[in-house]
């Protein structure tokens, strides 16, 4: 049985011989009992119940109404000794064939007793509940109490080897003044939890031990009379002759009686030991009796230099002087250098050897390993965090952060062990609200930051500038946030660091520590290997510093429960984000995944194919990054198919066709990323003519549905390709002339009779870059006909043309024909025919 498990055991000890006595009383006694009952309660009261419907629910009522009042206002403790002995009582009554039970009258399965007995044993459920409620919300949510340890068990900075030799030398020193013993060290160093190991050690039959503390006292001036009230009080049960005369020394010491003397006096216990005698017998008397007394009296006086300066010197005096007797001895814990200050504002010319006349021996607090501080940090991250964060704790940021004396050195955060729960306190909050949102080791290595230096991690956030820069790329989810550096003695160097050493508001070693908690955050790993929802990355900066997320952010939570679930999920997860308008930044998080299987990778490219017409929808035709989707299809060197279809370069093909075959309207999308393949000539295992095919068949079904519309156009446009014409004097020079796919020219001319050719005619007008009023007719346009004059005839007898926009372009036409078509005319266009300029 572990110490503390037996430590509570002992407090509950008293409780439990109290309620074994009572068992143990009505067991031998239950037949007097029953027979007291029955003439004192039963025969004058309950004899006479009127076994009515109207008084079984009056009394259903009335037990409610008991049940409902100890479930609200009852005690805890008070609670479970009214049900279980009232339980237990009316077993024993059950068993018994002393009493008859009387039925309620409607309920004949119901004893009108067995109501009384529910109603005052149901509460006990409440106490039960919150019981397992406040255990569960104090090791796993609730802030982490700053509480110093009491016993060895707890001892996480092995001092207990020292405490225990101190309590022997304290049991066995017989002194006949008293004994000062000073624990010194800084704040937060472990002083009070020094203290307890001491106690721990000590022998409660040889050692009366007493905690002073002279904080509660109103003033200086009472700190004197408030100990002696202590003392007296404590030292009753050990003898009340001493008691007496300590009050007796305390008030001739202060002139006045003390309210523990005034009670003594009133009782009349000691009023014959109240001797008229000076203070200086009293003080001999007293002395005489703690030397006969058998028992070592031990005073703890904690938290010393948390006192101001008049209180310290009057403890001093206290320990010193007015209570300086036999076999007392004294812990005190303070910092030195406070007690020296204090010490020297009674006269500028004291030096500090004036402590050493008070405190004879001063015990300097073992200092710790250098793990200490990181296994108590670990111990209490274990209570509340994942296996899988604790996993990352342990292997990465302790060895790269706490344990690395280079790049990412950190390990100077926590000076204290009350630095590490003022830390978890605050962390607690940030991973409650972020967990899942944001990556561990980032929230973790941030907070540091935070917690040591808040003013730089403020600036982090509202200066970024100053910090980190953006490594912009064509791609926005291949942006990522680097520290800003400059060179310097042939080594890169942050120019945060060099900035906050010109503000001079910080030393070198914090310098240091700062530099590592910002490299740890902006690593200079390899950043494919890095999670997504990193701090490095611009999407996910600001959640790590607001602790929510913010209107039109993604939850990464949510979206890798859903990612690799299923395909109906990960639908209807899309759809909800174009309701809210965040369709962009959906995007870009697929586009940071990395696929580990078939089954994930046709996940993610369905994904991206179903979220492509959403995008274009939301944020115009030419915005989504085609060429980061062709790089996941691409195919180079077989990638794709030798990774997820074991060679089998057939089954990628099926899958491809698949995608690109269940286009919807307006097609716009896939028609662009075809036409991007066919560009790029990245392989992805179907060929150019399969992909002039699908932009063909985008294009026809897209006028079926919307006519020659501009986008139709789009397509159309889409279909060209450049063929070299070299110069037959130098066969490797020449030039690129462009052309449209006979398959989409015979496309064209088959609809253009059909449908309203506006669009058509509107681009197939150009005009000159540097001089934008001299315009033409587009050579590919002509092309597609016979003669220029079919493209003529094809307008002047078109039934669906506008009559203005007709006119228009026959005019335009004629100029231009007259003129050569070679040329570019002047021409102002006063219809939709106007070409739409690149800046507009």
């Amino acid at each position: 049985m572990s110490a503390i498990k037996l430590g509570r055991l002992k407090k509950k000890f008293p409780k439990l011989l109290w309620l074994f006595a009572f068992i143990s009383f009505f067991n031998f006694f239950i037949e007097s009992v029953n027979d007291f009952l029955a003439r004192q309660f039963v025969n004058p009261l309950l004899s006479t119940y009127d076994n009515t419907v109207f008084n079984s629910g009056l009394l259903i009522f009335f037990s409610i109404s008991i049940a409902v009042w100890l479930w609200n206002f009852g005690d805890k403790f008070y609670l479970r000794v009214l049900a279980g002995s009232t339980i237990w009582f009316y077993l024993l009554m059950l068993k018994s064939n002393y009493w008859v039970f009387i039925y309620l009258n409607g309920i004949p399965f119901l004893r009108v007793w067995d109501i009384v007995v529910i109603g005052l044993a149901i509460p006990i459920l409440r106490t039960l509940r919150n019981s397992k409620k406040d255990s569960t919300h104090e090791t796993n949510e609730g802030f982490i109490e700053d509480m110093p340890i009491l016993e060895d068990g707890q001892d996480s900075f092995r001092r207990s080897g020292l405490s225990k030799e101190i309590a022997y030398k304290i049991s066995i020193t017989r002194n006949k003044r008293s004994f000062a013993i000073g624990i010194i060290g800084d704040y937060g160093s472990g002083k009070s939890s020094f203290i307890n190991l001491v106690k721990s050690h000590l022998d409660l039959k040889k050692n009366e031990i007493i905690d002073y503390n002279p904080w509660s006292a109103e003033s200086s001036s009472n700190i004197q009379q408030d100990f002696f009230d202590l003392l007296a009080a404590r030292l009753y049960e050990l003898d009340p002759k001493i008691s007496s005369l300590l009050l007796d020394y305390s008030r001739k010491l202060s002139r006045a009686d003390s309210i523990f003397e005034q009670f003594i006096k009133k009782i009349g216990f000691a009023s014959g030991l109240i001797i008229r005698s000076n203070y200086a017998d009293d003080y001999s008397r007293i002395n005489n009796l703690l030397a006969v007394s058998g028992k070592k009296i031990v005073v703890t006086i904690d938290d010393v230099d948390r006192l101001y300066k008049e209180e310290v010197l009057e403890v001093l005096r206290l320990v010193r002087n007015t209570a300086n007797f036999t076999n007392i001895v004294y812990l005190l814990a303070y910092e030195r250098g406070y007690i020296d200050i204090a010490v020297s504002s009674l006269n500028e010319n004291v030096s500090s050897s004036y402590l050493d006349k008070i405190i004879q021996l001063e015990i300097p607090l073992p200092k710790r390993e250098q793990g200490d501080l990181l296994d108590m940090l670990s111990d209490k991250l274990n209570g509340f965090i994942s296996a899988e964060d604790m996993k990352t704790f342990q292997t990465h940021i302790i060895s790269t952060g706490f344990q690395n004396e280079y790049d990412f050195n950190f390990k100077g955060v926590f000076r204290q062990s009350r630095d590490v729960i003022k830390f978890l306190n605050s962390f607690k909050i940030s991973h409650s609200k972020l967990t899942g949102e944001v990556l561990f080791e980032n929230i973790f290595v941030l907070e540091l930051l935070k917690y040591r230096f808040p003013l730089v991690y403020d600036r982090l956030y509202e200066d970024k500038g100053i910090f980190i820069q953006d490594q912009a790329f064509s791609s926005p989810h291949n942006q990522y946030y680097e520290l800003k550096t400059y060179n310097e003695d042939k080594e890169r160097r942050l120019i945060a660091i060099r900035t906050l050493r010109g503000e001079g508001k910080y030393n070198e070693s914090e310098l240091l520590i700062i530099s590592g908690l910002l490299s740890h955050l902006f690593f200079r790993f390899d950043r494919s290997k890095a999670a997504k929802n990193s701090i490095i990355y611009p999407m996910y900066f600001e959640r790590y510093f607001r602790y929510r997320l913010g209107t039109n952010e993604i939850s990464e939570s949510k979206f890798r429960n859903v990612m690799y679930s299923n395909y109906d999920a990960l639908i209807e997860f899309i759809d909800a984000h174009s309701q809210r308008k965040v369709i962009k930044e959906l995007t870009v998080r697929l586009f940071q995944e990395s696929p580990k299987n078939r089954e994930e990778f046709e996940l993610l490219v369905k994904s991206l194919f179903y979220i492509g017409p959403k995008f274009l929808e939301e944020n115009g035709r030419r915005t989504f990054d085609y060429e980061a989707l062709i790089n996941i299809l691409w195919n180079h060197e077989g990638r794709i198919e030798k990774q997820f279809y074991n060679n089998d370069k057939a089954i990628y093909k099926v899958f491809l066709n698949e995608m690109l075959s269940n286009a919807s309207f307006p097609f716009l999308f896939h028609h662009e990323l075809v036409s991007n393949l066919k560009r790029d000539y990245k392989s992805i295992g179907i060929s150019k003519e399969q992909i002039i095919e699908y932009q063909v068949q985008y294009f026809r079904r897209h006028v079926q549905e919307n006519g020659l519309s501009e986008d139709s156009i789009f397509m159309f446009w889409w279909t060209d390709y450049n063929e070299f014409v070299p110069i037959p004097s130098k066969p490797n020079h020449g030039h690129e002339h462009r052309h449209i796919e006979p398959l989409m020219v015979k496309a064209i001319k088959e609809v253009l009779p059909l449908y309203d050719p506006a669009y058509f005619l509107k681009h197939s007008i150009n005009y000159d870059m540097w001089e934008k009023s001299l315009h033409g007719i587009q050579k590919e346009i002509i092309e597609i006909f016979d003669t220029p004059s079919n493209l003529k005839e094809l307008v002047a007898g078109h039934p669906l043309l506008n009559a203005e926009i007709r006119d228009e372009y026959l005019n335009f036409f004629d100029a231009w024909n007259q003129a050569g078509s070679n040329t570019l005319i002047s021409y102002d266009f006063n219809t939709m025919l106007r070409p739409k300029r690149m800046n507009e």
